[in-house]
C-alpha cells in the first residue's frame, strides 16, 4: 500500500500537478514578455512601411533591410533548425516524440527569429505558434533542470503542459488550449495528459493576468476585442451551411496549393542555400508592404480580422487579399520564416465568411447586421477544416467570440466544413508542415524495427497506469502483457504492475534515444540484449552483438 501511494505521488501528482504548474508559470511569463515585445516590433514595422509608402526613395532601403533581416533569421535557424516554420507543427512533432531538440537553444532562437520575421511584415501569426513552441521547450527544460535523467518519462507530459499554457497565454482561450493538447497534439484523451494540461494552463493564465495587471497591459488578456451579440434565427441556419461549404472547399484548395508550391520549390531549389531561399520571400513581402500596407496584405492578420468585423470589405478586395496572403503565407512558412499558422488560418476563414456575407447581402437574402457572425463562422469552419480539430474550433469560437447565442450555427458550419475535408481526404495543414520537419530531422538516418520483451522494474513510471495512458516512444506498440504464466495476445485492460513483462514492437531512427526513453518508462535495463532487430525497409538482420549494449544505463 505504501509503495502504491508513493508511486502515485511521484509519478502522477508530481509531473501532472507540481511540475506542470512550474512549467505553466514560466511559460506564462515568457509569453507575456514575447507578446509585449512583438507588439512593439509590429508597430515599428507598420511605421516603416507607411513611411516608405509615402517616400519612395526609402523603398530600396526597406527591401535591402529585409534581405539583411533574412540573413539574421537564416543564421538563427542554422543554430536551431527547429526554429523555422510554423511553431505548432514543430511543437506537435516534439510532443509526439517524432523529433528531438535542445530546449534552451530553441527558446532563444524562436524568440529572436520570430521578432525578426515580424519586423519585415511576414504574414505569420505573432502569438500562438512561437508561444506554443517556446512553451514546449519550457516543459522540456523544466524536466531536465529539476529532475535530470531520473524522471525523463515525465518530459512529454510537461512539454504538453507547457505547450497548452503557451497556447492559452497567446490566445486567452484556456479551455481551447486544453482541447488543443488532447485533440491536436496527441489525438487522445488521457487523465494524466488532462491533469498536466489543466495545471499548466491555469498557472500560465494566472501568471499572464497578474503581469498584465502589474504592468497596465490589460488589453493582453484577450485576443480579440469584439463580441458577437446578434443571434442567428433557426430559419437562417442555411447560411451556416453555405459558410461551411465554402470553407471546406477553401481548406481543400489551401492544402492543394501548399503541396503544389512546396513540391515545386523542393524540385527547383533543392540544393539552394537556406539564405537564398528565405531572402527573396522577405524582399517580396517588404516590397508589397511598401505599396499596400494600408490594405493589410502583409503582417500577422490580427488587425485585418478586427477590420473585417468593424466594417464590410468589397468582395473583390477580400478575394485579392485572400489569394495574395495565401501565397505569401505558404511561401514564408515553406522557406522557414518563424511564426504561427493559427492566425493566418483564422484570416482565411474570416475573408471567406465576409465574401459569403457580401454575396448574400447583394442578393437580398441576408440582413447586414449578420455580417460579423458570418465572419466568425468562417473563421471557425475554416480552422476546423484546415487543421482537422472540430472540437477545438467550436470551443474557441464560443470562448473567444462569446458565441454562446450562436452555438448551433457555429457547430453546423464546422460540421459541414469538416465533412467536406474528410470526404475528400484533405491532409491537415499542420500535418503537412510537420511531415517536412520529420523528414529533415531523420534525413540520412537508418531506420530499424525492433521486437523486444521488457520487464517492469520497481518504482518505475509505468506502474499503476494502463498502456494506453502512457506516452510511449514514437511508433511503439504494446503487443502483449505477460503476468506470471498467463500471457495475453492482446491487452484487454488493467494497470501495469511491477514484474509484468511487456512485448513491444517499435520502429526507430535513433536506437539509443529510444532505449533511453523506454528505460525512463519501464526502469533501467539493457533494452536490446534479447531483442530482434531488423533493418527497415530492406529487412536485413542487424547484429545483435552490436545492438545489445545500446540503451544500457548505469
Amino acid at each position: 500500500m505504501k509503495s502504491g501511494i508513493q508511486n502515485h505521488l511521484i509519478h502522477i501528482m508530481m509531473p501532472s500537478v507540481v511540475f506542470s504548474v512550474i512549467a505553466g508559470v514560466l511559460t506564462g511569463a515568457l509569453v507575456f514578455a514575447f507578446r509585449v515585445i512583438s507588439e512593439e516590433v509590429i508597430l515599428l514595422s507598420q511605421q516603416i512601411f507607411r513611411f516608405a509608402g509615402t517616400h519612395y526613395w526609402a523603398i530600396p532601403l526597406v527591401v535591402a533591410g529585409a534581405v539583411l533581416v533574412a540573413l539574421l533569421v537564416s543564421l538563427c535557424q542554422r543554430y536551431s533548425p527547429h526554429a523555422r516554420g510554423g511553431g505548432i507543427p514543430t511543437a506537435v512533432a516534439l510532443m509526439r516524440g517524432l523529433i528531438t531538440f535542445q530546449w534552451l537553444r530553441n527558446v532563444v532562437f524562436v524568440f529572436t527569429s520570430a521578432l525578426l520575421s515580424y519586423l519585415c511584415g511576414i504574414p505569420l501569426g505573432n502569438d500562438e505558434g512561437p508561444a506554443v513552441q517556446m512553451g514546449t521547450a519550457i516543459g522540456s527544460g523544466t524536466t531536465k533542470l529539476l529532475t535530470g535523467k531520473k524522471h525523463q518519462g515525465w518530459e512529454r507530459y510537461l512539454m504538453t503542459g507547457g505547450a497548452t499554457a503557451g497556447f492559452a497565454a497567446a490566445t486567452c482561450a484556456p479551455i481551447s488550449a486544453v482541447l488543443f493538447g488532447l485533440e491536436e497534439a496527441h489525438r487522445r484523451f488521457s487523465p494524466l495528459l488532462l491533469m498536466s494540461s489543466i495545471s499548466s494552463v491555469l498557472s500560465g493564465m494566472g501568471t499572464l493576468h497578474v503581469l498584465c495587471y502589474l504592468t497596465g497591459r490589460e488589453e493582453l488578456t484577450s485576443l480579440f476585442h469584439f463580441t458577437i451579440t446578434q443571434a442567428l434565427p433557426l430559419r437562417h441556419i442555411w447560411m451556416a451551411i453555405l459558410v461551411g461549404l465554402f470553407c471546406g472547399i477553401g481548406a481543400y484548395l489551401l492544402a492543394a496549393m501548399t503541396m503544389l508550391i512546396r513540391n515545386t520549390l523542393h524540385k527547383k531549389a533543392k540544393n539552394v542555400p537556406h539564405f537564398l531561399k528565405i531572402a527573396p520571400v522577405f524582399a517580396l513581402v517588404a516590397l508589397i508592404g511598401c505599396f499596400f500596407s494600408e490594405y493589410h496584405v502583409i503582417g500577422t492578420g490580427h488587425h485585418l480580422i478586427e477590420s473585417l468585423i468593424s466594417h464590410r470589405e468589397i468582395w473583390y478586395i477580400a478575394l485579392g487579399l485572400l489569394l495574395v496572403r495565401a501565397v505569401l503565407v505558404i511561401l514564408a512558412n515553406d522557406v522557414g520564416a518563424t511564426g504561427g499558422l493559427f492566425t493566418p488560418i483564422l484570416v482565411f476563414g474570416a475573408l471567406i465568411g465576409s465574401m459569403t456575407a457580401e454575396l448574400l447581402i447583394a442578393l437580398g437574402a441576408m440582413d447586414a447586421h449578420f455580417f460579423p457572425l458570418m465572419v466568425v463562422m468562417g473563421m471557425s469552419a475554416f480552422f476546423a477544416g484546415s487543421v482537422r480539430t472540430p472540437l477545438t474550433a467550436a470551443i474557441f469560437a464560443i470562448e473567444v467570440f462569446s458565441g454562446f447565442d450562436n452555438v448551433l450555427p457555429i457547430f453546423v458550419s464546422i460540421l459541414i466544413s469538416y465533412v467536406i475535408v474528410e470526404t475528400i481526404g484533405v491532409t491537415s495543414i499542420n500535418e503537412i508542415a510537420m511531415e517536412r520537419e520529420i523528414h529533415k530531422a531523420h534525413k540520412g538516418k537508418a531506420r530499424c524495427t525492433v521486437d523486444v520483451e521488457l520487464t517492469v522494474r520497481p518504482d518505475c513510471f509505468a506502474i499503476g497506469k494502463e498502456p494506453r495512458d502512457i506516452l510511449w516512444p514514437a511508433f511503439c506498440h504494446v503487443l502483449s502483457v505477460r503476468k506470471g504464466e498467463a500471457e495475453k495476445d492482446s491487452y484487454e485492460g488493467g494497470t501495469i504492475h511491477e514484474g509484468d513483462i511487456l512485448r513491444l514492437n517499435f520502429t526507430t531512427y535513433d536506437r539509443e534515444a529510444t532505449a533511453t526513453e523506454l528505460c525512463a518508462i519501464l526502469g533501467d535495463q539493457p533494452v536490446y540484449e534479447n531483442a530482434t532487430v531488423h533493418s527497415d525497409p530492406t529487412g536485413h538482420r542487424l547484429s545483435v552483438d552490436v545492438a545489445k549494449n545500446i540503451g544500457k544505463r548505469s
